[in-house]
């Protein structure tokens, strides 16, 4: 990624702080009180609005009651496709390296709408058009494989070869090996996109920048990081839209507590790039050893450019909305596996 032009403000050490009053340091939490977050709140803080068009954010903090590197770890890892109110069709592991057979789960043929809306977007894409998130070369390995067989099995491969390019592609140069989109005659980086986001969200960029530095998401350097990732796809409804995505979780950690940062390097369509950071700290929660999570989602989509007021809010609170079911979802898994 192209390097952020200022320097970041250090974060006050946390030993002198503790963690809630580090948290309200660089979130947009001005208050958290402990005593309600073990009972299931979840704290939000939704989007302030951006200079950048296409970028939407939002941060929610939470507690669980187990310690602090299990949360952390489980987060790395979570499976969210075994809770069917998020609508996510699969969620797979990728070996490293990766394999083509990674991707042998990938089904187009279940007849759910999202699902078929993609297949006939696959099926119209052409060298001359494209709706979904593709390089040229891509469009036209796509629209060639496709041709040869229509049905939903063989899009499916058709699919699987070209994820299992991209990823193969990340696992070997990280950020910089990431491609853009282009569509439409348009050029669409999601570095950049990222970049933007991250340009007005310094308090937080300070707060994770050498953890970002080292993954190669910050600064002029290449990664030079010896953290390995937890790689995978996943296949999911995205505002009725059946999408594909690739990402890598980092995990880190800091002291005595612990970053993660999930990087979408690929999305297929309705959107161009996500990151989530977490920042996951031990703490008592019925005295007995928990975790108090700080997490910030931000996005970059092509829509958000044309939202404005009360427009965009909505589509803010509607995002929220899938955060919090997606992290109470979680808390969920974790009371079960204790």
């Amino acid at each position: 990624m192209v390097g952020l032009g200022w320097g970041f403000v250090t974060a006050v050490s946390a030993t002198a702080q503790g963690p809630v009053e580090t948290v309200k340091n660089f979130s947009d939490f001005a208050q958290i009180d402990l005593s309600q977050l073990p009972g299931g709140d979840v704290l939000v803080a939704r989007d302030a609005l951006m200079n950048f068009p296409n970028g939407i954010s939002g941060q929610t903090c939470f507690a669980v009651p187990q310690p602090a590197e299990d949360t952390a770890k489980r987060l790395q890892t979570w499976d969210p496709s075994l809770h069917s109110d998020l609508k996510v069709y699969a969620f797979r592991p990728l070996h490293v390296p990766c394999e083509l057979t990674d991707f042998q789960q990938l089904d187009f043929g279940s007849g759910q709408y999202p699902v078929r809306w993609l297949l006939d977007k696959t099926l119209a894409s052409s060298a001359a058009k494209s709706e979904l998130n593709l390089t040229r070369d891509e469009v036209n390995e796509l629209a060639a494989c496709v041709q040869k067989r229509r049905d939903p099995q063989a899009v499916g491969r058709c699919w699987a070869n070209l994820l299992f390019a991209r990823a193969s592609k990340f696992q070997q140069q990280g950020s910089v090996g990431v491609l853009p989109y282009q569509m439409n005659g348009e050029t669409v980086s999601p570095a950049v996109q990222l970049h933007a986001i991250l340009l007005e969200q310094a308090r937080v960029a300070g707060e994770f920048a050498p953890f970002l530095k080292k993954i190669g998401l910050l600064g002029n350097e290449a990664a030079t990081t010896s953290l390995a990732p937890f790689y995978y796809w996943t296949f999911f409804d995205a505002d009725h839209h059946g999408t594909l995505s690739l990402g890598a979780v980092y995990l880190l950690a800091v002291g005595d507590h612990y970053q993660l940062a999930d990087f979408e390097y690929y999305v297929s369509g309705n959107y161009y790039t996500s990151l989530t950071l977490y920042e996951v700290w031990p703490i008592q929660v019925g005295g007995k050893p928990g975790a108090l999570v700080w997490r910030g989602d931000y996005f970059a989509a092509p829509t958000l450019a044309f939202t404005k007021g009360t427009e965009r809010i909505a589509y803010g609170a509607l995002m929220m909305q899938d955060i919090k079911r997606e992290i109470r979802c979680f808390r969920d898994d974790l009371k079960a596996r204790r």
